[in-house]
Protein backbone atom coordinates (compact mmCIF):
# COMPACT_ATOMS: atom_id res chain seq x y z
CA UNK A 1 0.00 0.00 0.00
CA UNK A 2 1.09 3.66 -0.97
CA UNK A 3 0.79 6.66 1.41
CA UNK A 4 -1.45 9.11 0.63
CA UNK A 5 -0.22 12.24 -1.05
CA UNK A 6 -0.68 15.68 0.44
CA UNK A 7 -3.21 16.38 -1.85
CA UNK A 8 -5.53 13.25 -1.07
CA UNK A 9 -4.66 13.46 2.62
CA UNK A 10 -5.88 17.09 2.23
CA UNK A 11 -9.15 15.87 -0.02
CA UNK A 12 -9.85 13.03 1.89
CA UNK A 13 -9.40 15.57 5.48
CA UNK A 14 -12.38 17.14 3.88
CA UNK A 15 -14.37 14.42 2.92
CA UNK A 16 -14.35 13.47 6.13
CA UNK A 17 -15.09 16.77 7.79
CA UNK A 18 -18.15 17.17 5.71
CA UNK A 19 -19.36 13.97 6.79
CA UNK A 20 -18.70 14.34 10.14
CA UNK A 21 -20.51 17.67 9.95
CA UNK A 22 -23.58 16.78 7.83
CA UNK A 23 -23.87 14.02 10.67
CA UNK A 24 -23.64 16.41 13.72
CA UNK A 25 -26.17 18.93 11.81
CA UNK A 26 -28.42 15.58 11.99
CA UNK A 27 -27.33 14.99 15.47
CA UNK A 28 -27.87 18.55 16.75
CA UNK A 29 -31.05 19.13 15.25
CA UNK A 30 -32.48 16.28 16.84
CA UNK A 31 -31.28 18.02 19.85
CA UNK A 32 -32.90 21.72 18.94
CA UNK A 33 -36.16 19.96 17.99
CA UNK A 34 -36.06 17.99 21.99
CA UNK A 35 -35.60 21.54 23.51
CA UNK A 36 -37.98 23.65 20.86
CA UNK A 37 -40.14 24.99 24.02
CA UNK A 38 -36.86 26.14 25.98
CA UNK A 39 -35.53 29.86 26.00
CA UNK A 40 -34.11 31.18 23.54
CA UNK A 41 -30.21 30.44 24.41
CA UNK A 42 -26.94 32.52 23.78
CA UNK A 43 -24.99 32.53 20.28
CA UNK A 44 -21.94 31.01 22.32
CA UNK A 45 -23.76 28.01 23.74
CA UNK A 46 -25.36 27.31 20.27
CA UNK A 47 -21.78 27.48 19.00
CA UNK A 48 -20.67 25.32 21.65
CA UNK A 49 -23.54 22.39 20.95
CA UNK A 50 -22.80 22.33 17.19
CA UNK A 51 -19.13 21.61 17.82
CA UNK A 52 -19.87 19.30 20.90
CA UNK A 53 -22.26 17.57 18.36
CA UNK A 54 -19.45 17.18 15.91
CA UNK A 55 -17.27 15.66 18.16
CA UNK A 56 -19.94 13.09 18.79
CA UNK A 57 -20.17 12.60 15.62
CA UNK A 58 -16.42 12.36 14.66
CA UNK A 59 -15.92 9.76 17.43
CA UNK A 60 -18.77 7.77 16.00
CA UNK A 61 -17.10 7.96 12.79
CA UNK A 62 -13.96 6.79 14.54
CA UNK A 63 -15.14 3.67 16.08
CA UNK A 64 -17.30 2.55 13.02
CA UNK A 65 -13.90 2.58 10.90
CA UNK A 66 -11.96 0.81 13.46
CA UNK A 67 -14.59 -2.03 12.82
CA UNK A 68 -14.69 -1.77 9.30
CA UNK A 69 -10.51 -1.87 9.80
CA UNK A 70 -11.03 -4.60 11.50
CA UNK A 71 -13.35 -6.87 9.47
CA UNK A 72 -11.33 -6.12 6.09
CA UNK A 73 -8.40 -7.39 8.27
CA UNK A 74 -10.64 -11.36 8.94
CA UNK A 75 -11.42 -10.91 5.04
CA UNK A 76 -7.89 -10.44 4.13
CA UNK A 77 -7.14 -13.22 6.07
CA UNK A 78 -9.71 -15.51 4.62
CA UNK A 79 -8.09 -14.97 1.37
CA UNK A 80 -4.33 -15.74 2.59
CA UNK A 81 -3.12 -12.73 4.31
CA UNK A 82 -0.75 -12.89 7.00
CA UNK A 83 0.54 -10.46 9.80
CA UNK A 84 3.07 -9.19 7.39
CA UNK A 85 0.69 -8.10 4.61
CA UNK A 86 -1.79 -6.38 7.76
CA UNK A 87 0.83 -4.65 9.21
CA UNK A 88 2.07 -3.43 6.03
CA UNK A 89 -1.93 -2.08 4.99
CA UNK A 90 -1.96 -0.23 8.40
CA UNK A 91 2.06 0.94 8.34
CA UNK A 92 2.46 -1.03 11.62
CA UNK A 93 4.76 -3.98 11.93
CA UNK A 94 4.05 -7.80 11.99
CA UNK A 95 4.54 -7.96 15.77
CA UNK A 96 2.12 -4.41 16.07
CA UNK A 97 -0.53 -6.47 13.29
CA UNK A 98 -0.46 -9.39 15.91
CA UNK A 99 -1.06 -7.05 19.20
CA UNK A 100 -4.04 -6.02 17.27
CA UNK A 101 -5.67 -8.47 16.15
CA UNK A 102 -4.54 -12.06 17.68
CA UNK A 103 -5.16 -15.16 16.45
CA UNK A 104 -6.67 -14.45 13.11
CA UNK A 105 -3.47 -16.22 11.47
CA UNK A 106 -4.34 -19.17 13.83
CA UNK A 107 -7.58 -19.05 12.50
CA UNK A 108 -6.73 -18.68 8.76
CA UNK A 109 -4.93 -21.86 9.41
CA UNK A 110 -7.16 -24.21 11.45
CA UNK A 111 -10.23 -23.11 9.22
CA UNK A 112 -9.98 -21.72 6.29
CA UNK A 113 -7.28 -23.39 4.73
CA UNK A 114 -8.68 -26.80 5.36
CA UNK A 115 -10.48 -29.11 2.87
CA UNK A 116 -13.90 -29.59 3.94
CA UNK A 117 -13.30 -33.20 5.29
CA UNK A 118 -10.06 -32.16 6.81
CA UNK A 119 -6.54 -33.05 5.36
CA UNK A 120 -6.96 -36.21 3.27
CA UNK A 121 -10.14 -36.93 2.84
CA UNK A 122 -10.98 -37.27 -0.71
CA UNK A 123 -8.71 -40.37 -0.74
CA UNK A 124 -11.04 -42.04 1.50
CA UNK A 125 -14.34 -41.24 -0.09
CA UNK A 126 -16.18 -44.44 -1.93
CA UNK A 127 -15.40 -44.19 -5.45
CA UNK A 128 -13.00 -41.10 -5.14
CA UNK A 129 -9.55 -42.39 -5.69
CA UNK A 130 -6.81 -40.85 -4.02
CA UNK A 131 -2.77 -40.61 -3.92
CA UNK A 132 -2.75 -43.58 -1.80
CA UNK A 133 -5.81 -45.72 -2.59
CA UNK A 134 -3.90 -47.62 -5.65
CA UNK A 135 -6.27 -47.27 -8.21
Amino acid sequence: MRELTSDERRELRRELGAVAADWAQRLHNSDVDARAGAAQEPRSAETMRTHLARMAAGEQMRRLLADLVSASAEEAVQHGAGYPELGAAVGASRQAARKRWPGLSKRRATEWKQPPGGIGWAGNQPGCPGPFSGT
